[in-house]
């Protein structure tokens, strides 16, 4: 038999038996790195090397590994075939088993994964049992692969409930009937907290701190043979499908040449494909109406009567419908969904002004009052509401990629665009009037930037609660005041605000209410707060300061450590802060009916956080402030879970064993 040839590398004079392994061996001499990472971006050499990365790769999570990269060799033959090491043409039986009389046996069957499989593995991940109840203002996962369906949470009470004069109660499972085991109220607030959850139970503890899950509902889409669609209640006017259908058309090819460059070189899967095509005008109108039925009360910062799916900017659309068609109860709509948030977010964060790489003249974020059109002012808020509505989506239902991604890259982009906007400082002129349908646009405008910086801020203070990160907005620098009350941020035009007979008027400034709370209850600053008539959502606000401000001042302050601090003075500033806000977030709740109440969203859920926090406090006395080093930018409140575990010795963790604990109740 003739000698196999032999090729020889002109470089070092290495020879090869094959020519595949001489290429593969010139790209040492070359440096090329053909190969990356689809998770981190490192770049290898070699296939077999980046198929091995993918097993160790810290950023790849729960995902699944590339199916031409996985190992091993993909048998198509079978048994028998394999044997005797004959083409076998993958039958079942092959045509060598039946000529011969063999039973024709496959112990080696690869099964294609089914397309709900490939749409899970490539978008969300599994995750743990101990990731099931952790922090979502939209989204939580309560096995591996699918959501939870309902917020608010049913078992929220109604401030004219029985329970509603005391703090959340522990319900003790003794037996098949729960038992409630009362809290006593805020005075002292410290000793509302002296059972802190037991490591078990810690999950549900957190979980009520979130803002709770969609909520499963119909799409309640027109009959057959209407062409017409209603975006809300209102009697405002309807557009038609055909021309929808042309905003449609450009979302799919925006996001078909967003998925083609994030694939490279093989381009998108079929599935993401098929994803794509699901966007229709149909599914567009049914999913901006859930936005505005069931998210909008969470955080109305979209102002819902003159908001156009057509004439909107695209990447507000492009959340709107996102979020709103994860209430869908098309299973197979919300997989889809679910599939696309990546190709989503990239397109968003792509476009010049939102792209954190460049700037280009004429798409730089233009202030409040500069010499520029307002309907480029407004075209422009509406593309910003979209970015950060992106933004809550990725951080609370996307895989551990897109939450870190959310939480160390996009946000710090929008918070940039806020600074340059000057949004941290926002408030109404104390002599702005409202005469005119122009002058009410101005004010639509200004209202909604402070909406979403107050939004924004509390999303910041939620980095710090559940993932013990550092605040991006510095307390010195903030200056905006409370939003205006929905009441007018709901009406169309100028003609429907003089129907009312009233003006909105200017609010207190955040960081007023702040200082007044950490005030002695018996001087008359409280009522100067109780005269600017907070709402539940800027009680929830004032929380979440709080949260943040007494969690640098306890674990994260060093001084508390030296034998000389009297931990007794540390705190009684904070008791007394959350003495002043219980009493306020009583009287809120007390003024509202149980119908009134029910229509609220994740606000009701601050009272929870008080809990949360006067348990810390707990916790902090217990340990006079020494505790070890926890891990900055952890992932959903291990932190708390370390924290509020060690705050029951051996013996009441035995004993609350014994008894067991269900969840809170709101």
């Amino acid at each position: 038999m003739e000698a196999q040839s032999l090729s020889t590398c002109p470089q070092c004079g290495k020879t090869f038996q094959r020519k595949a392994h001489l290429l593969r061996h010139q790209r040492q001499h070359s440096g090329d790195r053909p190969y990356s990472c689809k998770f981190c971006s490192k770049t290898f050499k070699r296939s077999d090397v980046l198929r091995d990365h993918f097993s160790r790769c810290d950023r790849r999570g729960s995902s699944a590994i590339p199916n031409s990269l996985e190992r091993g060799r993909k048998r198509h033959a079978c048994d028998e075939c394999s044997r005797l090491k004959i083409k076998c043409d993958s039958n079942v039986p092959c045509r060598k088993c039946k000529e011969f009389g063999r039973e024709c046996v496959r112990s080696r069957v690869i099964a294609a994964p089914s397309p709900e499989t490939a749409t899970t593995a490539s978008s969300t991940p599994e995750i743990s049992g101990s990731d099931r109840n952790s922090i979502g203002f939209l989204l939580n996962f309560p096995g591996e692969t699918d959501f939870i369906r309902e917020f608010p949470k049913d078992t929220t009470l109604s401030p004219q409930s029985s329970k509603a004069e005391v703090l959340p109660s522990l319900v003790v499972l003794n037996g098949s009937e729960p038992k409630v085991r009362e809290l006593p109220g805020p005075i002292p607030v410290s000793k509302g907290f002296e059972n802190a959850p037991m490591e078990s139970n810690l999950d549900a503890f957190l979980g009520h701190l979130e803002s709770g899950a969609f909520e499963r509902q119909r799409h309640n889409w027109p009959m057959a043979g209407e062409n017409k669609v209603t975006w809300s209640g209102r009697d405002i006017p309807s557009l038609d499908r055909i021309v929808l259908e042309q905003r449609a058309f450009e979302i799919r090819d925006r996001l078909k040449y967003t998925a083609a460059t994030m694939n490279q070189p093989n381009g998108p899967s079929q599935e993401l494909l098929d994803a794509i095509e699901s966007i229709t005008a149909r599914n567009i109108g049914t999913w901006c109406r859930l936005y505005f039925r069931h998210w909008h009360k969470h955080g109305p910062l979209v102002h819902e009567a003159t908001f156009d799916p057509v004439k909107a900017a695209l990447p507000l659309v492009l959340a709107l419908m996102s979020i709103g068609g994860m209430y869908s109860t098309e299973k197979d709509e919300v997989q889809k969904l679910k599939l696309l948030l990546d190709t989503i977010e990239a397109y968003i964060y792509s476009i010049p002004g939102l792209n954190d790489e460049y700037d280009l003249p004429g798409r730089k974020y233009v202030k409040h009052g500069e010499d520029s059109s307002f309907e480029w002012q407004y075209y422009q808020l509406e593309e910003l509401q979209g970015a950060y509505l992106m933004l809550v989506l990725q951080y609370w239902t996307g895989n551990a990629i897109a939450r870190t991604r959310v939480r160390q890259q996009r946000f710090s982009r929008i918070v940039a665009i806020f600074y340059h906007l000057e949004l941290h400082t926002i408030q109404h002129s104390p002599d702005f009037v409202i005469n005119d349908q122009q002058s009410f646009r101005c004010w639509i405008l200004k209202e909604s930037y402070l909406r979403m910086v107050a939004l924004a801020t509390m999303l910041d203070n939620a980095f710090g609660i559940f993932n013990n990160a550092s605040p991006r907005f510095q307390w010195a620098d903030i200056d905006f005041a409370f939003p205006s009350g929905d009441r007018y941020f709901r009406l169309a035009n100028y003609e429907e605000l003089i129907a009312t007979r009233s003006s909105p008027t200017r609010r207190m400034k955040v960081k007023d209410a702040f200082l007044i709370l950490f005030l002695p209850p018996e001087t008359s600053k409280l009522g100067a707060l109780r005269d600017d008539k907070p709402s539940a959502l800027d009680m929830h606000m004032l929380m979440h300061f709080l949260y943040t401000y007494i969690w640098a001042h306890t674990f994260g302050n060093p001084l508390v450590s030296l034998p000389t601090t009297n931990l007794h003075t540390v705190i009684l500033p904070f008791k007394t802060a959350l003495w002043n806000w219980k009493t306020i977030w009583d009287e809120i709740k007390t003024s509202y009916t149980d119908s009134e109440w029910e229509k609220l969203g994740f606000q009701r859920t601050a009272q929870t956080y008080y809990e949360a926090l006067g348990a810390l406090l707990n916790v902090f006395e217990r340990t006079g402030g020494r505790i070890e080093a926890m891990k900055g930018d952890c992932e959903r409140g291990s932190h708390l879970k370390k924290l509020l575990s060690i705050a029951l010795s051996e013996d009441e963790v035995k004993e609350n064993w014994e008894l067991g604990f269900g969840e809170f109740e709101l």
